[in-house]
């Protein structure tokens, strides 16, 4: 897959959220929302978002990770504008700006995970985070970072030097056995202290045998020397069938911004695999 079908992917995937949300937002309010071609068309003309990748700032901290042997689970569901909005800097741009909702998308994963060429380590990975329109108009998904976790020592450390705001929570719970190929099994991820906010996702997740092509996401946080962009590269995905629900605890950061103890993931719910993924993570100049 190309870069020109990645991007073709990536408007596709803003049109069908924006699309969800208008919707969404007109039965709720009977109102009409800026179009999701609007909004793109402002963020490309806007001197707020990143424009290039190709200015780096110091590159000695620049890092690859190499993932292998990876399960993964993917949830989307939408919240307040009002309040994500509140947890993003202004230079980003969430896909529902103009509406009432936009989405939240909350990833787990267990690889293989091999840091700056190191020996790898079984470790596993929990994202928060809000989507946003592509800064520099690459992937087939970008996500502003609001909570990274990892058990993953190194990991951490590397992405701390960046400015990265990751957690180093040793004791996630990633409780996952492997069933029949389309057949749901349990699944569970439990993110306790010293993780803050705490959170834990359980339910079921259903493997797939069939190929869905590349997939490349990048997720952004700004740094102490800039924006980081964490981009990852997998060349071969197979997307399976989740039925997830997250719970917390309704006071924390999270609580709020979902509006309460626990939330489904009406939008996007996946488990996927993949043998392989590439891991770029950089300083980007604003």
């Amino acid at each position: 897959m190309n870069r020109g079908q990645r991007f073709t992917i990536a408007l596709m995937l803003m049109a069908f959220v924006l699309a969800v949300i208008e919707t969404t937002t007109r039965t709720s309010l009977g109102s009409a929302t800026t179009s999701g071609t609007d909004l793109i068309r402002a963020a490309k003309s806007s001197g707020s978002v990143i424009k290039s990748v190709g200015a780096l700032l110091d590159g000695s901290a620049n890092f690859a990770v190499e993932f292998t042997n990876c399960v993964e689970s993917i949830g989307v569901t939408l919240v307040a504008t009002d309040k994500a909005r509140a947890l993003v800097p202004t230079e980003f741009h969430l896909v529902g700006e103009a509406a009432t909702v936009t989405p939240l998308v909350v990833r787990t994963a267990r690889c293989d995970i091999a840091v700056g060429g190191q020996s790898p380590n079984t470790g596993s990975i929990t994202q928060v985070g809000l989507v946003i329109v592509p800064p520099d108009f690459t992937g087939d998904i970008n996500n502003y970072t609001l909570w990274y976790y990892t058990t993953d020592a190194e990991l951490t450390n590397h992405l701390v030097r960046l400015g990265v705001g990751a957690q180093h929570v040793q004791n996630i719970t990633y409780g996952y056995v492997p069933g029949a190929m389309g057949s749901p099994v349990p699944f569970l991820v439990n993110v306790p202290r010293p993780g803050d906010p705490m959170f834990s996702l359980a339910g079921t997740v259903t493997r797939s045998e069939i190929p869905s092509g590349s997939f490349v996401a990048n997720w952004w946080q700004n740094g102490r020397r800039g924006s980081v962009k964490m981009n990852t590269d997998v060349p071969a995905i197979y997307i399976g069938g989740a039925n997830l629900t997250l719970t917390t605890d309704p006071n924390n950061e999270l609580g709020q911004l979902i509006g309460g103890g626990s939330t489904g993931f009406a939008i996007v719910q996946q488990f996927n695999t993949f043998a392989t993924a590439h891991m770029e993570v950089s300083v980007v100049a604003p």
